[in-house]
């Protein structure tokens, strides 16, 4: 619950115990829990404090920079190198009292000396070079400064390196994509910078609450990361390319399905969609996807992207990882978000029915579309509206590529609208019902 929820129970809890409906007990072990999860949250940084924090260290360093640079040409080889180290000895032991201070020290403090010294490497590791004339292209310089960054993140527990650090690699990996570089120097090590901030992930156990913009951060940082893998893989294997665009496309669907289904705890698992981006940008990719390729001309180029992917060791490396998330997935009944990435397997599993590739979509689609919906009225996680809306969008779609007259097609979409709304005008009726959380 947010915080205006927790107020409202708070202010309700002295009536519900006149009463009755609440013990004195339980009334008690209410607001003890309340107070427990308000203190966590005091304890994490919010989304203001973070950007007020790197408002500030911004400012500092930039004006640091302007002086320094000012006078620079005045200044000696040896004072020159003072100027690259002195703020990085500054910064580190600024961050050294903030650490002393533990659990004392305000979030927002944390979070400006972590990104201090994150600057101050990175402001070092640029003077040096110039001093000394040492030449290099910026990705190089932004490699070696988010790895060097890299250790604030734990040691500092600072929300706002993380996201420097996811921006960074994603950013990185996107300008490795056409250079041609060696697989140790090119898009395909993303995975293993991502690494570096796994245990950050929602689903895993982190050390402190992650907040919903970290989440996002990492979650698109993830995509462009392993999407410009799989473009760098399509570029490098000697595809024609049609191929691989069609190649890439499959790949991507597959990262999005592996998006989806990453693992999640168990307190994860019960917070609501939107607090999930790696589920909501997932499943709209897979969506887009699915639906492209309920036309015949998209679905053939389906096929064909698939029958190539499977030559590439990088598609076998999702595919495993995406198996283990289909594992995990069913031991905690994730039945709605199962539906939903079995979209990417489907080209796989109906190889047999190639020519009919973009009518077993649309079939597919349209199970998804009931079983999103029937999970929800079965007691199930499930996405009623979202069900709802998918069904809508097909059916539109294969109207509006019908030979139907135009005012039929008219019709057919007046019938289509009036649904849609009495379907969620049922929803907002059973809204006031207890409701499981989405999945």
């Amino acid at each position: 619950m947010n915080s205006s929820h927790h107020r409202w129970l708070l202010e309700q809890l002295p009536q519900w115990e006149r009463d009755g409906l609440l013990t004195t007990d339980a009334a008690r072990t209410l607001r003890e829990r309340h107070t427990a999860q308000q203190a966590a949250a005091d304890a994490q940084p919010g989304v203001a404090q973070i950007i007020m924090g790197s408002l500030g260290a911004l400012l500092i360093g930039a004006g640091l920079i302007a002086v320094i640079g000012y006078n620079w040409d005045d200044f000696s080889r040896p004072m020159r190198l003072l100027f690259a180290f002195v703020p990085l000895l500054v910064t580190q032991i600024a961050s050294f009292r903030v650490l002393q201070r533990g659990e004392a020290a305000a979030a927002w403090v944390r979070e400006t000396a972590a990104l201090l010294q994150a600057l101050a490497t990175g402001a070092c590791i640029a003077i040096v070079s110039q001093i000394y004339n040492l030449g290099g292209e910026w990705p190089d310089f932004l490699f070696w400064w988010m790895l060097l960054s890299l250790p604030l993140v734990w040691v500092m527990r600072s929300q706002a390196v993380a996201i420097f650090y996811l921006v960074a690699i994603a950013t990185w990996s996107v300008n490795q994509i056409e250079h041609g570089n060696p697989w140790h120097d090119s898009a395909l090590i993303y995975p293993v910078l991502l690494l570096g901030l796994l245990p950050f992930w929602p689903g895993w156990p982190p050390k402190q609450t992650l907040s919903v913009s970290v989440r996002w951060v990492m979650t698109i940082s993830a995509i462009f990361g392993l999407c410009s893998a799989a473009v760098f893989v399509c570029e490098t294997s000697g595809l024609f390319p049609r191929f691989q665009f069609s190649t890439a496309m499959w790949l991507w669907t597959l990262t999005a399905a592996a998006l989806t289904l990453f693992p999640l705890n168990q307190t994860a698992f019960e917070e609501p969609t939107r607090r999930k981006p790696q589920v909501v940008l997932g499943s709209l990719w897979l969506f887009g996807y699915g639906l492209a390729a309920t036309f015949h001309e998209v679905g053939d180029d389906v096929a064909g992207g698939m029958k190539h992917a499977l030559h590439l060791p990088w598609c076998w490396g999702l595919l495993a990882v995406l198996a283990v998330f289909v594992l995990l997935a069913l031991k905690q009944r994730r039945w709605a978000v199962l539906s939903i990435a079995s979209i990417a397997l489907l080209p796989l599993v109906a190889f047999p029915f190639e020519r009919l590739l973009s009518w077993v979509f649309t079939l597919h689609l349209a199970a998804i579309g009931l079983t999103l919906i029937l999970l929800d009225f079965s007691g199930r996680r499930g996405a009623p509206r979202f069900g709802a809306l998918l069904l809508s969008v097909l059916i539109i779609l294969r109207m509006a590529d019908s030979h139907f007259s135009l005012l039929a097609k008219g019709i057919g979409f007046i019938i289509v609208g009036v649904a849609f709304l009495a379907f969620n005008l049922l929803m907002s009726r059973r809204a006031r019902q207890p409701a499981l959380p989405s999945a």
